[in-house]
């Protein structure tokens, strides 16, 4: 299972989206269920009861937590385990073996994450700005018809700013671009993560992208003054064809909720900006030999070395 995305936390659902109802979402090409037990803990089970196939998003809640399967009745509490199968004697059923596979989950910085294996996860490792309480950040999602590397590649790229984004924030580059700069990037590597810094002379020296592995890319805000603070891009792969983009604003504090949601959306609409152009590339990140690069393509080409030999398991011609 999750093929194209193993072994990896990830947000899937704003926690606000799941109340009652079981959710169905799509991560890495397998469905799964997100529904709250009777305690109101959050589960992952996979959206297909063992019996006939049949969606249990598709189901009920039980009064006593478990999901039901809306075809024949059958029950699974949060483990994934059957615990009741209607009309049947349950003394003469294995129910052991009726079971559905189950996910770690857990809720951070408002969204539910979920994790691509069904062995025991690693600990979850996010940076300082996802560990504040819910209500620090906006949260907004869409589905790109792209691959998800496609989608970080671009959140890691300085040098598209005055073109994509010419008529709002790629107004910082312009004056290098009319002045014929040479660009000269600064690039910490920590090993699970890099920082870019914007090699631009009118920002902050602090004005940063930050990649994260796998899928996470922080847009660092700090000393500039923004109502939004840090800007988080998950790019959540939901097959190999279609990306949910997922981005967590770290809003400053004293906003109210419509002023807030004001902000958010003059920092949002820039960013999908990206999207006509992406949804033009064809498949994933290739290798190197595939198409052509330059000094300034350095950051998204540590991505795709990191890609290529940690996901997609290809040799990268150096």
């Amino acid at each position: 299972m999750f093929d194209i995305f193993p072994n990896y936390w990830t947000p899937v659902l704003p926690v606000g989206e799941l109340d009652e109802s079981p959710v169905s979402v799509i991560l890495a090409g397998e469905q799964i269920v997100l529904f709250r037990t009777q305690s109101g803990e959050i589960r992952a089970l996979r959206d297909r009861c063992s019996h006939r196939s049949v969606a249990l998003s598709l189901g009920r809640v039980t009064s006593n937590g478990c999901l039901e399967c809306p075809y024949h009745g059958w029950q699974f509490n949060g483990d994934g385990a059957c615990v009741h199968v209607p009309f049947n004697d349950v003394n003469k059923i294995n129910l052991s073996r009726l079971a559905v596979s189950s996910f770690p989950c857990q809720v951070i910085a408002g969204c539910v994450w979920i994790f691509t294996g069904e062995s025991k996860p690693p600990a979850l490792q996010v940076p300082d700005s996802l560990k504040l309480p819910n209500t620090a950040y906006y949260i907004h999602q869409e589905i790109w018809n792209t691959h998800w590397t496609r989608v970080i590649e671009a959140n890691l790229d300085f040098v598209h700013l005055p073109f994509v984004h010419r008529q709002t924030f790629g107004q910082v580059a312009q004056s290098a671009l009319e002045s014929g700069d040479i660009l000269n990037f600064k690039i910490e590597d920590s090993g699970d993560r890099i920082e870019v810094f914007a090699p631009y002379k009118n920002v902050p020296p602090t004005f940063a992208l930050e990649w994260h592995q796998p899928n996470l890319v922080v847009v660092k805000f700090d000393d500039m003054g923004f109502p939004v603070k840090r800007e988080h891009f998950f790019a959540v792969p939901i097959n190999e064809h279609q990306t949910q983009c997922t981005i967590i604003l770290h809003m400053a504090e004293g906003m109210d909720i419509q002023t807030q949601q004001f902000a958010a959306q003059e920092f949002i609409k820039p960013l999908l900006e990206d999207r006509v152009v992406i949804e033009s590339q064809l498949g994933e990140i290739p290798l190197l030999a595939e198409e052509c690069h330059v000094t300034t393509d350095k950051p998204t080409l540590l991505f795709r070395r990191w890609y290529h030999q940690t996901i997609a398991r290809q040799p990268m011609l150096r």
